[in-house]
């Protein structure tokens, strides 16, 4: 049905040429919708959130291609520095990642490892004892910390190493997040963190915004909002991290068919495995909508429009469809070694 319908030359082409005017405004740098909040606004809803890292905890696996290779590439960056950092702290976000494969770097001694889901860390405990890590990092002392992004329980000067990888995009108040930072680490102490910029998704944030358009008239975020890469090293100077350094890494992963997907979805053949796997892999990074104002429901024909839009505007020959995830990395030291 979404085949034939993306066919024909009646509503579906108004729908792309709503599309393809939203594209140029987007790519133009127009009325974005991913600037960077006030501070005293919040923006997400943080007990939400927790439980979308609840529900992920159990829906994800061991291993994520992608979680993986952002990690990997985060933590690379420890094996250019001959400097030792004897505690660190694993904050938020892909925790388990983190945890498995320090394996020695930076001279780590204690790893303290702190998410605001009990069950995340309750998973990141028993994934630990069963992938190994305790052989290849036999030598770091583990501890575990449910708590909060936004309020770091530590005392100011107690750790020398902070990593957080895909955590911070969460936080409210991320200059406020970055300073309790700062505070809690040494005066040679290293910030170590990645997170997702603001052209991630934009291939589903365009098609959902061209597909509310014209069927409702209107946008509601069906995205959540990311920082841009241009304020990532303002952001660490505002904090009062010094030397500041940010590179940027965009990732491509390719899934079946949205058409397919969603098809399948309202047909009510929706399963773990094989349906809408780009929303399903990201429940299970726990990375779904967390906007206070989000609408929390969307329209049978407004899914099957921005289903037909995203396989016009980005599917492939193979049948497969591209989704973006930019990821900026940031580093900076107090001082210099």
């Amino acid at each position: 049905m979404i085949a034939a319908a993306r066919r024909g030359s009646g509503v579906v082409t108004r729908i792309e040429e709503f599309a393809r005017r939203f594209l140029v405004a987007f790519s133009s740098g127009g009325d974005r919708l991913d600037e960077v909040g006030d501070r005293n606004v919040d923006i997400f809803d943080r007990s939400l959130k927790r439980k979308h890292r609840d529900r992920a905890a159990w829906l994800k696996g061991t291993r994520d291609p992608l979680l993986d290779l952002v990690t990997e590439n985060l933590l690379d960056r420890l094996d250019d520095c001959t400097h030792k950092f004897p505690v660190a702290l694993n904050l938020g976000g892909a925790v388990d990642h983190v945890k498995r494969s320090i394996r020695g770097r930076g001279g780590i001694e204690r790893l303290i490892t702190m998410d605001m889901s009990k069950d995340m860390i309750k998973k990141t405990l028993e994934s630990s004892s069963l992938d190994g890590y305790d052989k290849f990092n036999k030598n770091i002392e583990s501890l575990h910390v449910i708590g909060d992004e936004e309020f770091l329980p530590f005392k100011s000067g107690s750790l020398d190493l902070i990593i957080s990888c895909l955590g911070l995009h969460w936080v409210n108040d991320l200059p406020g997040a970055m300073t309790q930072c700062r505070m809690a680490l040494k005066p040679d102490g290293l910030f170590l963190a990645s997170m997702y910029g603001g052209d991630t998704l934009r291939e589903l944030r365009i098609a959902c915004t061209a597909a509310q358009l014209e069927r409702e008239g209107g946008v509601s975020p069906r995205i959540s909002p990311l920082a841009q890469v241009r304020d990532a090293g303002n952001l660490l100077t505002r904090a009062g991290l010094a030397l500041p350094t940010v590179d940027v890494d965009e990732y491509t992963v390719n899934y079946p068919s949205v058409e397919c997907q969603l098809l399948g979805l309202l047909m009510g053949e929706f399963n773990h495995i094989t349906s809408f796997e780009l929303i399903e892999h990201l429940r299970c990074m726990g990375d779904t909508n967390a906007v206070l104002q989000r609408n929390q429901i969307m329209r049978r024909d407004t899914a099957l429009a921005a289903a037909a839009i995203y396989e016009s505007m980005f599917g492939g020959t193979d049948g497969t469809v591209p989704a973006t995830f930019q990821v900026s990395l940031l580093l900076s030291s107090l001082q210099y070694w």
